[in-house]
């Protein structure tokens, strides 16, 4: 069986394993006595390579397959991605009829300096690929779904604030959130990176620690609840998700948090099934945080895609932190 790889230039970040480690890997997951026929690497992510394999009796699944821990464009909230989703998977219990299951891992190294995760296939359709073939009707009840499916994973308690294993756990969610950011900021500095904004944003963001230490009860976050990440399946005709994928970057804390709260445009049909943002001044803090933080991430991405836009960032942390300052005089 030889792989069949997507095309990448060699400056690409998701440079594949070689064809021998993507059959060692797939061989040490499926067992010895597995005959795979195919390992097809699809495409949509960002950050792991992903392969969808089919052994003779035709059974298909899903081996991820991470970047290498030394790459120097892993960023400070990237580290031991697949590591912190296994870790992570039993918390998600809320919704483990939507999770892929997880058949088989390999962190040992062995193979080559990666790590892997074996998941079972679901059949079904990327709903952001098809959302502009549904009907409004369709898109609003996926989206009522989604938030359903957002509302019983936030309603978890977690024990602790930050990420699963093998990071550390925090006792206060301050602890977390200014630590990702002190992270990214020196990931910024680490990459030769113009960080004016950044840092003194950075600077603007040290001073609220007691808004973001009001959440005190840590909850189960998804990490990456998009449409995106999401599989659906139009079996009698009206579509229905059927997969919520990819919780790699999921962990405890602030529901409101979740990044695509603040990068993504849901619509109000999400917000009018999942609930109303708070909006109290120490709610507008965090907000103004968690979109700082987005916003750093979309500059050090720029090292990764050279097209990515650095401006708009820019002017997001700018705007953020005229927005901290003005709050933080009023309490």
């Amino acid at each position: 069986m030889l792989p069949s790889l997507l095309p990448r230039p060699p400056t690409d970040f998701q440079q594949p394993p070689t064809a021998a480690e993507i059959t060692a890997f797939a061989a040490r997951l499926l067992g010895p006595d597995a005959m795979i026929t195919e390992a097809v690497e699809l495409g949509g992510g960002a950050f792991n390579n992903t392969f969808r394999l089919t052994t003779a009796d035709g059974r298909r699944s899903i081996l991820r397959i991470s970047p290498p821990p030394a790459h120097p464009l892993i960023f400070h909230v990237e580290h031991h991605l697949l590591r912190r989703e296994h870790s992570l998977t039993p918390w998600l219990s809320a919704v483990s009829e939507f999770l892929p299951r997880t058949l088989a891992t390999d962190f040992s190294h062995e193979i080559c300096p990666r790590d892997a995760i074996l998941s079972e296939f679901i059949e079904g359709e990327n709903w952001d690929a098809v959302m502009p073939t549904l009907t409004p009707v369709d898109n609003d009840a996926l989206w009522r779904e989604l938030a359903a499916l957002l509302r019983r994973i936030h309603a978890t308690p977690a024990p602790h604030f930050g990420w699963k294993s093998p990071a550390t756990p925090h006792p206060r969610w301050s602890d977390f959130i200014l630590g990702n950011i002190r992270g990214l900021l020196a990931d910024c500095q680490k990459l030769g990176l113009p960080d004016t904004e950044a840092r003194v944003w950075t600077a603007v963001a040290e001073r609220c620690a007691p808004a973001l230490d009001l959440i005190s009860e840590p909850r189960v976050l998804h990490g990456d609840p998009w449409p995106k990440n999401v599989l659906i399946r139009r079996d009698d005709g009206a579509p229905r998700i059927v997969a919520l994928l990819d919780h790699e970057r999921g962990g405890f804390g602030d529901p409101q948090s979740e990044w695509v709260f603040h990068g993504c445009d849901f619509p109000p049909v999400f917000w009018e099934a999942y609930g109303p943002r708070p909006t109290d001044s120490a709610s507008q803090i965090r907000a103004h945080l968690y979109r700082g933080t987005i916003a750093i991430q979309c500059l050090l991405e720029s090292t990764r895609y050279p097209d990515v836009d650095t401006a708009t960032p820019r002017q997001h942390l700018t705007t953020a932190t005229q927005k901290l300052q003005n709050l933080l005089t009023k309490l």
